[in-house]
């Protein structure tokens, strides 16, 4: 499976714990559950992939400056 970080769903990440690292199911309910014991799928996610698969994490592109610092520096 190519993995793409803007599709992960919760079953593909539960999966590959269950496969890969049962013994992270732990670490990875500390991590996706807040202190209100909600899931929050995006702070699930990015530790997800910080901890199995960093390359696919996005990266920010360089902010182009701006027409007024262009022309200021020109």
């Amino acid at each position: 499976m190519a993995w793409d970080f803007k599709k992960i769903t919760l079953e593909d990440m539960m999966d590959y714990i269950t496969t890969n690292a049962p013994k992270d199911k732990a670490w990875f309910k500390s991590v996706a559950i807040d202190a209100n014991g909600k899931y929050q799928h995006l702070i699930a996610v990015r530790a997800f992939c910080a901890k199995y698969m960093p390359e696919i994490i996005p990266v920010a592109k360089a902010k182009e400056p701006n027409k007024s610092e262009k022309l200021a520096n020109w």
